[in-house]
């Protein structure tokens, strides 16, 4: 009677062991679980927006962008092992359709032999750009919106440039621009672009009095209308 006793305890705590394992390994993701355990492999994002993962890193780490074009997209995270959330940021002016995050062990408790694990982050809604975009002028002419670099320059019909406006992301550096077109806020038109991060315009006096007199306000920069 003691010895069944005794196995009965044993094969408990063996099924207990065993659903402790269970329920911490249940939504391992990674192809090194020895080192990651990451909540998603593949996450869905629309360009413009950001995503929250819970992860695990047994050592420290650091990370490596795949092909992009945004400068706005990027991982937020510690860098350090432990349990964790990281936060996935992609640019408004994000063009990829896929963009592979790559983890590689940092940590001077392992040598580095190159092995990495990924996440992939499948890119929609992506704005559709152009390097110039046609606009009607005062008196209804027609001109000319061009990017040149990170400028946007205003051309009336004989191709003469006329204005110029760039954007600032707030840290007294120029921002990203690309061109989509024109949109109307009650009954104001704005230069509609996009920009990797939220950013504010940056234009002159005496050019602000030529998009003004030419019927334009301000920007829509990421669907957000800013004025002059």
């Amino acid at each position: 009677m003691t010895g069944m006793k005794k196995n009965l305890i044993t094969a408990l705590g063996t099924f207990l062991v065993a659903g402790s394992l269970m329920s911490v390994n249940a939504h391992a993701e990674s192809d090194l679980p020895m080192y990651f355990d990451f909540g998603d492999t593949v996450i869905n994002m629309n360009a413009g927006s950001e995503h929250t993962m819970h992860m695990r890193s047994k050592f420290n780490y650091t990370y490596h962008l795949g092909p992009h074009t945004s400068n706005g997209t990027y991982l937020e995270c510690s860098f350090k092992s432990g349990t964790q959330d990281v936060i996935f940021h992609v640019g408004a002016d994000e063009q990829a359709k896929d963009v592979p995050f790559y983890f590689y062990i940092d940590d001077e408790k392992v040598q580095s032999d190159g092995t990495y694990d990924e996440v992939l982050v499948r890119v929609g809604n992506a704005a559709q750009t152009s390097e110039s975009v046609q606009v009607e002028l005062a008196k209804k002419a027609t001109g000319t919106v061009k990017k040149n670099g990170n400028v946007a320059m205003l051309y009336n019909d004989k191709d003469v440039a006329m204005a110029s406006f760039s954007l600032t992301n707030g840290n007294g550096q120029m921002a990203t621009i690309s061109l989509k077109g024109v949109a109307v806020n009650e009954g104001s038109k704005y230069f509609d672009v996009v920009s990797a991060t939220d950013s504010a315009p940056v234009i002159s006096e005496s050019d602000k009095a030529v998009m003004t007199a030419n019927g334009f306000v301000g920007v829509c920069v990421n669907g957000k209308y800013k004025n002059w």
